[in-house]
């Protein structure tokens, strides 16, 4: 457990820039956007039948049939600001996620560490508990900015409880892109590759959840969308069964690169190729 422990904050402290990298941006976002609301409550007359003269497709990219709730302070916030937020974190979980273990690999770093008295497993879930703390940390960066901006808001006033409900499903499924991408860089030839696919399902995803505002034939496909399955609405109250589909199959890509990263051997710099880790007999 120590050594878990150990490499979980060796793992924090090189990560220091990253957590100030993306969180405070995050941060500064909502201290930004959120105040913008004074605007659209005052200029509501003008802006509503601007809204309903858009064709349904044009709509879906801003809500679809919810697009009518950006005049109210909770939809404002889920169509304004949480809209894109899982694109922005998938994004950010595919490329971390890809390099918790593959990017030191390369680097040649990994096999160092390993001559070091320590399992595998051991590296393994040190490495993902600091992930785990530096997400929570970079959402509790954005949380605070979202905060900051409703007090700055004339027209708003939510409880600091009540603003974290959608950050949960935003950690879910940030969660889940980033282990879909740990997942892949066990089986893929580079920590690029596995980000890269990660990334294209990432948006391709998100356009697919989107479209299927508008075209009903899409609706099939979005189901398997992770986009789907947040929540930024969930001001208005947080569905546990989309969070526990989230939470499942990210237990279960967390268990493939477990499994993979156990059975195949440890690449060294410029060392590529396909990895099937499952596939070894070992």
């Amino acid at each position: 457990m120590n050594n878990v422990l150990n490499i979980a904050l060796y793992s924090l402290r090189r990560s220091f820039w990253i957590i100030l990298g993306w969180g405070i941006p995050l941060m500064l976002l909502g201290i930004i956007t959120i105040p913008f609301y004074d605007l659209v409550a005052e200029n509501e007359k003008q802006l509503r039948p601007v809204l309903d003269t858009l064709k349904p497709f044009l709509k879906s990219f801003i809500g679809g049939d919810e697009a009518e709730q950006v005049f109210t302070p909770e939809g404002f916030i889920a169509l304004r600001y949480f809209a894109f937020l899982p694109v922005v974190m998938g994004i950010f979980g595919s490329v971390y996620g890809s390099g918790l273990l593959a990017g030191d690999e390369e680097k040649g770093i990994l096999d160092f560490l390993m001559a070091q008295p320590i399992s595998r497993a051991q590296m393994f879930w040190g490495r993902l508990l600091a992930f785990f703390i530096c997400l929570a940390v970079i959402i509790g960066f954005g949380w605070f900015g979202l905060w900051l901006g409703v007090l700055k808001a004339e027209s708003m006033m939510f409880s600091p409880i009540k603003l974290l409900l959608p950050y949960i499903s935003v950690f879910a499924v940030t969660w889940l892109f980033s282990s879909l991408s740990l997942a892949f860089s066990m089986v893929m030839p580079s920590r690029s590759a596995a980000a890269m696919l990660s990334g294209i399902i990432v948006l391709a995803g998100y356009i697919i959840t989107t479209l299927s505002k508008a075209i009903k034939g899409l609706e099939a496909w979005a189901l398997f969308s992770p986009i789907t399955y947040f929540q930024g609405n969930a001001m208005v109250g947080l569905e546990l069964n989309l969070l526990i589909k989230l939470l499942i199959a990210s237990l279960l890509f967390i268990a493939f690169a477990r499994k993979g990263f156990g059975n195949r051997d440890i690449r060294v710099a410029g060392d590529g190729g396909w990895k099937i880790p499952l596939l070894d007999p070992r």
